[in-house]
């Protein structure tokens, strides 16, 4: 009887620091790794939700841009760290590539999501001063002239993606000229050195509402408010359907194996900062679209994606490695 109660008083004694461990969390300030740059999608978002989710955690996130292949860099660097809650990877959609362009090891499988919060919009654009009014005027003259100059960000990037699904569903191919980003390329084709760029809703819309750019087609089933006069693709070309929804978005990770608990934690207080009325207002001027996918939902979006983009990427020639390679299912 007194080894029982012995065992008894351990095994409660054992509970009750477990208990208070996670009951802990957050004991001390936690970091946050930004995989892309100061001013871009990636660092709005993650700076406008970062503040609101503080409050719930009762510490500071103390965040840092690191830059660098892609992305690479900042994932690599959390999946470095302990599986403990301390370190988040603030990502865009690029991990979901890596892997068929040889760019890294990893991609979300490796990591947890908290909470995608936020997803954006790809508009087909073109200078105003090419003959180009709609998107059949594109596709029709692309199949006559390959030498077209299209904008991209490099291999994998959102614009080169969507010049894959034009590729694959029109049978034609445009002559790649490579900017640094949708910025630099937005000015490239404001000033004449390409004719076409899919470019992320956030950076084109006031270029096309001020007639700097032509949007031809929005890359959704349905048209977007801030540019209400742009068809959505699929009005123009059911076809698009099959690779929808798909777009730059933005969220919150951590590595695999971090205590379900702490990911609760952490979920919860994003999801509130989520729901605030600051951050609702943030989305809309930015030109983002709310989402709020956590757990199973995120985690299914991300694959999809994955399967989606990857998929493009190989049948576009711009991949090292077959997505068969990691067992990545082709899009139905």
């Amino acid at each position: 009887m007194k080894k029982f109660k012995a065992l008894s008083l351990s095994l409660f004694i054992v509970m009750c620091m477990a208990t208070a461990v996670l009951a802990a969390y957050p004991e001390k300030n936690i970091q946050g790794i930004i995989q892309w740059g100061a001013g871009g999608g990636c660092d709005g978002v993650s700076r406008a939700i970062t503040p609101l989710a503080e409050k719930y955690l009762g510490k500071t996130i103390i965040l840092q841009n690191k830059t660098g292949a892609t992305g690479a860099v900042a994932t690599t660097m959390v999946a470095n760290m302990p599986a403990d809650g301390y370190t988040l990877l603030y990502a865009a959609e690029n991990p979901a590539t890596y892997r068929v362009l040889g760019l890294s090891p990893l991609s979300f499988n490796d990591f947890e999501p908290i909470i995608i919060p936020v997803e954006g919009a790809v508009v087909i654009c073109v200078n105003p001063e090419t003959p180009y009014k709609t998107m059949k005027d594109l596709v029709e003259a692309a199949k006559k002239n390959s030498k077209i100059k299209m904008g991209t960000s490099g291999t994998g990037g959102l614009p080169y993606v969507a010049g894959a699904m034009m590729k694959n569903l029109h049978n034609i191919q445009f002559n790649m000229i490579q900017f640094d980003g949708d910025g630099p390329g937005a000015t490239a084709v404001m000033g004449g050195h390409a004719e076409v760029m899919p470019l992320a809703l956030s950076t084109s819309v006031e270029y096309i509402k001020g007639g700097r750019l032509r949007g031809l087609a929005v890359l959704r089933t349905e048209r977007v408010p801030q540019l209400p006069d742009v068809p959505a693709i699929t009005e123009i070309y059911p076809e698009y359907k099959q690779y929808l929804p798909w777009g730059p978005f933005y969220g919150v990770f951590v590595k695999k194996g971090t205590p379900k608990d702490v990911v609760a934690k952490l979920t919860e207080a994003f999801t509130k900062a989520y729901n605030e009325a600051r951050f609702t207002e943030f989305v809309a001027n930015s030109g983002g679209f709310k989402m709020g996918l956590t757990g199973q939902k995120a985690a299914d979006f991300t694959k999809k994606f994955e399967s989606t983009a990857s998929w493009l990427i190989y049948n576009a020639g711009g991949a090292k490695k077959s997505p068969k390679d990691f067992n990545i299912p082709q899009p139905k």
